[in-house]
């Protein structure tokens, strides 16, 4: 576009002659501004005579949203209490909704803007609540949320026809829409919003957050309200799924706020819960319940995606630890350190780019189940959400444990208590299932090289595995300890009368080359044979004709003995 041309649809929008009617009370409110003679009681008189707009903008100003102790009963009450530059801009901002049509127009969805601008100014102003800025009130953030891109509007309504066909006015990311504005019509909607706002009379404080956006406006030397509406904006898109990751927000609130992620998920979660209420208000379309189940599949593909990241992720972890493990004999101490550096720099890497998205969507899933009821499938949703965020965090914790290095302390100790124990602390199960339970001990103490925090857990990982294969009928579990002093080594073996072990598990406690696809439903077993080698052991499995299993542990015995 030329300058001129685009100098002369600036001035259209300037002088509003591209905008639909405003009513005279918006026109009242935008003159108000250049009297410098007003008062507080003139803005009143003039709000005062359109009782609808009264009952609205104190129903808006009112403790249910911004959390005054004091219930607001007039628009010379709120005046007084919020100052009349504020209540001006809210009321201008409720005008402004009646100025514009609702549903969608050629390239512009009008509902969808009003939807999003009611969900950013929620957040923002539940952000500026959290973060309690000195400088800046909760009403602030709200109004400045809620016309963030009310140049958009202005500027569709003054473009020609053949714009206004192609104007991305619908669920685009603002990138998209500034870059399509500035190549179509040399302007775009911010730079028109800071001159309208400007022409307004409105604080400098809203000028400001018109002029920036994306990285700009969370540089440090930006205003705090900058940094709120932006904020406010991304987690907006999350909401309409229309890009941002949570995580990085989350992140960005804690530097730029000091609020922590669970700070984070509650602002979004009280935004569900105001947000049609509200909407009521601003004669706006808004299904909450909707929007969570939106959300939440969102967040479930985003599950599906971090699931197939383990499972490459791992596979390449594998590939490391088996190299690292074949190599161990033949490298020297300081290659065997490198390579151990590098394994520790990959773990790293994959801690970073899987459970960090995943713990934001846990967080917040858990958040939103939290308030779960029959009626409500958006949050009931979120609770499944929420139970496989943490499988999956599971698994991943398990990933990583058994992709690091396991180099046991040995030190000589008794296993029969260490047995004993684990048994007796497995005496519900036992109960509950009708179990039976056989001790096979030698009379005098097994003693062995062990780490006793790595054997109680392999013992207690093959014990489970043994309830699990006993059906509902009950059973018997044997626990036997055998010296073997002519080959020097202890046996140790658990039976049960249960079902064979399904193949996956007997593959992930025999495989000493295991592949990502070998691990089913966890990575106890596999952690348990990790375990055993790294104390020179060995395990083996016997099925029994008919029914049973034997899980047969070798571990070797004290030099001493």
């Amino acid at each position: 576009m030329e300058e001129h041309q685009k100098a002369k649809l600036l001035k259209k929008i300037i002088d509003s002659d591209g905008l639909p009617s405003l009513s005279p009370l918006a026109i009242q409110l935008v003159e108000f501004a250049a009297d410098d003679q007003s008062s507080a009681r003139d803005l009143a008189s003039i709000i005062e005579k359109d009782p609808g707009l009264t009952t609205r903008l104190l129903k808006l100003v009112g403790s249910a949203f911004f959390a005054r102790v004091q219930r607001i009963t007039s628009v010379t009450h709120a005046v007084t209490l919020l100052g009349f530059k504020r209540v001006r801009i809210m009321a201008l901002s409720l005008s402004l909704r009646d100025t514009f049509p609702m549903g969608k127009i050629k390239g512009m969805d009008y509902d969808h803007f009003w939807k999003t601008s009611l969900y950013r100014a929620l957040i923002a102003q539940n952000l500026a609540q959290s973060a309690q800025p000195d400088e800046l009130k909760a009403e602030e953030g709200f109004i400045a949320g809620l016309i963030l891109e009310i140049g958009m509007l202005m500027l569709y309504a003054a473009s020609s026809d053949e714009i206004k066909q192609a104007f991305p006015g619908g669920n685009v990311p603002l990138e998209e829409v500034v870059s399509w504005e500035e190549d179509n019509s040399g302007v775009n909607h911010r730079e028109v919003g800071a001159l309208v706002f400007r022409r307004w009379r409105f604080p400098e404080y809203l000028v400001e957050s018109q002029k920036y956006f994306g990285s700009e406006a969370l540089q440090p030397d930006k205003p705090i309200l900058c940094k709120i509406v932006e904020l406010a904006r991304r987690l907006t898109e999350i909401v309409f799924g229309e890009t941002g990751d949570l995580y990085d927000i989350q992140q960005q609130a804690e530097n730029l706020l000091k609020l922590k992620s669970e700070a984070v998920n509650r602002v979004l979660s009280e935004t569900f819960d105001k947000v049609e209420d509200l909407a009521e208000q601003m004669s706006i379309e808004v299904d909450s319940q909707t929007d969570v189940l939106n959300v939440m599949e969102k967040a479930n593909q985003a599950l599906a995606r971090i699931n197939a990241s383990i499972e490459s992720s791992f596979q390449g972890l594998l590939d490391h630890v088996n190299q690292y493990d074949r190599s161990l004999t033949r490298m020297s101490e300081d290659m065997a350190r490198d390579r151990k550096d590098i394994l520790q720099n990959t773990l790293d890497a994959v801690a970073h780019e899987i459970r960090n998205p995943l713990l934001a969507i846990g967080g917040f899933a858990r958040r939103l189940a939290g308030q779960a009821t029959e009626e409500n499938r958006g949050r009931q949703y979120a609770r499944i959400i929420a139970q496989e965020s943490a499988r999956l965090e599971s698994v991943l914790k398990e990933m990583m444990e058994y992709s690091r290095a396991y180099e046991p302390t040995l030190t000589e100790k008794d296993l029969l208590p260490i047995i004993d124990v684990l048994l007796n602390g497995l005496d519900d199960f036992f109960r509950e299932k009708d179990i039976n339970v056989v001790r096979d001990f030698p009379q005098g103490p097994a003693l062995l090289p062990l780490e006793m925090d790595g054997i109680s857990r392999v013992f207690d990982q093959i014990f489970n595995n043994a309830i699990s294969m006993i059906g509902p009928n009950g059973g018997t579990v044997t626990v036997s300890v055998q010296p073997m002093d002519q080959i020097r080594e202890i046996l140790v073996s658990i039976s049960d009368n249960g079902r064979h072990i399904p193949d996956d598990i007997r593959d992930a406690l025999l495989d000493s080359n295991p592949s990502a696809k070998t691990f089913g439903e966890g990575l106890g077993m596999p952690m348990a044979r990790k375990i055993i080698e790294a104390h020179n052991g060995r395990i083996e499995i016997e099925e029994r004709a008919g029914r049973g299993n034997t899980v047969n542990i070798y571990l070797p015995i004290s030099e001493r003995r």
